[in-house]
């Protein structure tokens, strides 16, 4: 069985990731994926982890639009193909790697929907509401509750443009997901119980 975990920044995810890890003994694919990914493009794991928040600049979205549309005419050199795309199909393919090997928790990197075709998948969706988020990091990393908020825009916004931009994907549409949970009501601890049932259901 795979798990696929998406969450909103703040909504206790690593908690609840590391608690269902422990608890299944699957192997998790979070930390270590821009460090595979880095030594295998011969880059730094820092310049991976950095692409899932990199807007796409208006030239390059012209440009991929261009050649989608008119793939016989417009055809741009390969050595223009910029990191962002090579590092996004090595990450499919550590990924993938993973569901083959069974029993993994993929977080985060879309892997509800680079694995979408297959149905041995549970795919959650962390969340809870804002001002509960905003309290979570202010307790957790000290900050303040402006400087909370604006990081929560900031990580979810990325993540949402990595999703639209990548793979034309509504993040956190409830639609993509088989199970949705509100880490707020439920807790950390009830999440993760939840999560094990449902994999239950379905394994």
């Amino acid at each position: 069985m795979i798990i696929t975990v998406s969450r909103e920044y703040g909504a206790a995810g690593r908690a609840v990731i590391h608690g269902l890890a422990e608890l299944l003994g699957y192997r998790l694919l979070d930390e270590d994926l821009p460090v595979v990914v880095a030594a295998r493009l011969g880059t730094s794991p820092e310049a991976v982890e950095g692409i899932e928040y990199q807007k796409t600049g208006f030239g390059r979205r012209l440009l991929r639009s261009l050649s989608v549309a008119m793939p016989e005419s417009f055809q741009p050199a390969p050595e223009v193909e910029d990191l962002a795309a090579i590092t996004q199909r090595e990450i499919e393919r550590l990924i993938h790697e993973a569901a083959d090997a069974g029993n993994a928790i993929v977080v985060g990197r879309l892997g509800n929907v680079v694995l979408r075709d297959r149905t041995d998948v549970l795919r959650v969706f962390l969340t809870a509401p804002l001002q509960w988020r905003i309290e979570h990091i202010t307790e957790s990393l000290g900050l303040t509750q402006a400087a909370a908020r604006t990081e929560i825009a900031r990580v979810d916004g990325g993540r949402r443009n990595y999703a639209r931009e990548q793979y034309d994907f509504a993040w956190g549409d409830p639609h993509h997901y088989d199970l949705v949970l509100d880490v707020a009501r439920f807790g950390v601890d009830g999440a993760i119980a939840l999560i094990d049932a449902a994999r239950g259901a379905i394994g």
